[in-house]
């Protein structure tokens, strides 16, 4: 027993029905997460990177070093929580990139704590949490530092949305690593600089965020869409503000579909077929089709599913059955081409290409048979069925429907897959 009830605070249990998802498990993930744990929260984290020796000063002491160094952030966050959860809490690690997830994969949350260093990941998280119905999304908790100094914003995304805290100008650059406070970068004597912070502002960022969730579930007024900032000396200080909806913020324009349908089962185990059929029973037609997974990230939609192409290097033709997406360079070169150390010079485009947009009945019975997964549907994505009614083309839209439905059992997948590739 680790918990003396006796000594903990008589709110302890008002946590035990809460889940929280901790995006980003680096500086400022690690303290949020263990101090979560403590809180009786059942925690999920989840990372692409893997922790460096060097960086050990900064993360919270729950990470060991220097066993932990070369592993995933995500997964040795969870398994270092482990002995710090209380009875009936978990905690689970993803090792995956932000893409691999759809609206859903966040539904099952009570808050969602952003901890993640540049804002094409803090824009996509936004757009993915918008599209859920109101009643299914969970707070959101956006913390960071700069310099010394430490702030977290707490938001229903009810008033304002998380793109409205982001000035659009740092947009240009969109990839640069960044705080919630803006661009982890000043210019010095006309070079670039990362700004250097100590571990004391990112546990005192955690503390912030985690005292405005703590304060949340307690239900204490003006806590909700409420900024707090701690200011280091030689200005120590404390305060709290209200941040503003933001005119003509792109995210605040982003709804959910006005119904949402169940599917059984996970998109990491439905194959098209088994969907085509189901589709076919809960609409009583098999007049639809199912749009492609559109994907809009940094600026560029992906909404195509490659069927074939040619060896860019050799011409020879390919079977590439991947979605936009999910292609890499080396998805596009024959057996032969692509076995050689280094990758061949590219004499073929892209024009020789077959593209999909859309499944049907009709589609091959080896594309059946891959999973919604495998075909480039993220984990709690909103499928779209198109039913065109006997329209032939887009002039006819009156006549064109569309129903989005999501696999019921995806959110609940987030608490047990480890790696989403």
């Amino acid at each position: 027993m680790i918990y003396n009830y006796l000594k903990l605070s008589e709110h302890h249990m008002l946590f035990h029905n809460k889940r929280a998802l901790i995006a980003g498990s680096g500086a400022v993930g690690t303290y949020i997460a263990e101090y979560c744990a403590k809180l009786g929260v059942s925690p999920d984290a989840l990372d692409f990177d893997f922790f460096t020796l060097e960086n050990a000063a900064k993360h919270s002491c729950l990470v060991r070093t220097p066993e932990d160094a070369g592993r995933n952030k995500a997964l040795v966050t969870a398994e270092r929580l482990q002995p710090l959860l209380d009875e009936g809490c978990s905690a689970n690690g993803i090792d995956t990139d932000l893409c691999m997830l759809g609206p859903e994969a966040f539904a099952d949350y009570s808050i969602v704590f952003v901890a993640v260093d540049n804002f094409d990941a803090k824009v996509l998280i936004n757009e993915l949490i918008r599209q859920l119905p109101a009643n299914r999304r969970p707070v959101v908790v956006m913390a960071g530092t700069y310099d010394e100094m430490a702030q977290s914003v707490i938001i229903n995304n009810k008033d304002f949305c998380l793109r409205c805290l982001i000035d659009e100008s740092w947009m240009k650059d969109s990839s640069v690593r960044t705080s919630c406070t803006g661009p982890q970068i000043r210019t010095i004597d006309g070079e670039p600089e990362i700004v250097r912070t100590s571990n004391v502002a990112s546990s005192m960022a955690a503390h912030l965020a985690i005292e405005q969730f703590r304060s949340h579930v307690l239900n204490y007024d003006g806590v909700m869409n409420n900024r707090l900032t701690y200011t280091a000396y030689p200005h120590l200080e404390l305060s709290a503000s209200h941040p503003m909806r933001k005119r003509n913020c792109p995210g605040c324009v982003i709804h959910p579909p006005e119904e949402i349908r169940e599917l059984s089962g996970t998109v990491l185990s439905k194959t098209l077929g088994e969907t085509l059929s189901e589709v076919e029973e809960l609409l009583g037609t098999a007049d639809f089709e199912i749009s492609v997974h559109r994907l809009n990230y940094r600026k560029i939609v992906y909404a195509g599913f490659i069927v074939s192409d040619v060896c860019r290097h050799c011409g020879k033709p390919i079977s590439v059955l991947k979605h936009e997406g999910r292609a890499f360079l080396g998805d596009f070169f024959c057996e032969d081409c692509g076995n050689r150390k280094v990758f061949p010079e590219m004499k073929y485009s892209d024009n020789h290409a077959s593209i999909l947009h859309a499944f049907t009945r009709q589609c091959d019975e080896n594309i059946k048979k891959m999973t919604l997964y495998d075909l480039g549907f993220p984990l709690g994505a909103h499928i779209e069925i198109v039913q065109r009614n006997g329209a032939f083309d887009f002039l006819d839209e009156d006549k064109i429907t569309t129903t989005t439905f999501f696999c019921k059992e995806d959110p609940q997948q987030m608490h047990c897959v480890t790696k989403l590739l």
